[in-house]
């Protein structure tokens, strides 16, 4: 590519000329704002594993050990399929420890609202 203003050839991806300072055409490989449009064959989709394995022994920790428990198991499964490159799979697995995270936090809740009113009556 070549500069508008002063003809300096440009290399690929700046913005700028560098003789003469000139705003360039967009360069051709940069991010668009389309992340998925372009994305090569082998791509894998990011899947935050590791955040559902934390959240699953903090809840085994300090609230439900079965729901944390499961949560954790299912998230493991999950990091485990990304690691064998079974995307699918593993969004199958991230879901199921989602299910057992939420139903976790919801015994909790119930369980809170229990023990404050057996506080509050007793």
């Amino acid at each position: 590519m070549y500069c508008s203003k002063c003809g300096t050839e440009i290399p690929e991806g700046v913005w700028f000329c560098p003789n003469c300072g000139e705003k360039t055409e967009a360069p051709q490989n940069c991010y668009k704002g389309e992340f998925y449009e372009n994305a090569p064959a082998d791509y894998k989709e990011p899947l935050n594993t590791s955040l559902w394995i934390i959240l699953g022994i903090l809840s085994s920790l300090f609230c439900c050990l079965i729901g944390g428990i499961g949560t954790t198991v299912y998230a493991a499964k999950a990091s485990g399929n990304v690691g064998a490159g079974d995307i699918e799979q593993a969004k199958e697995n991230l879901k199921t420890a989602k299910g057992w995270f939420i139903a976790t936090m919801i015994i909790a809740a119930i369980e809170f609202v229990f023990g404050l009113l057996i506080a509050l009556i007793g």
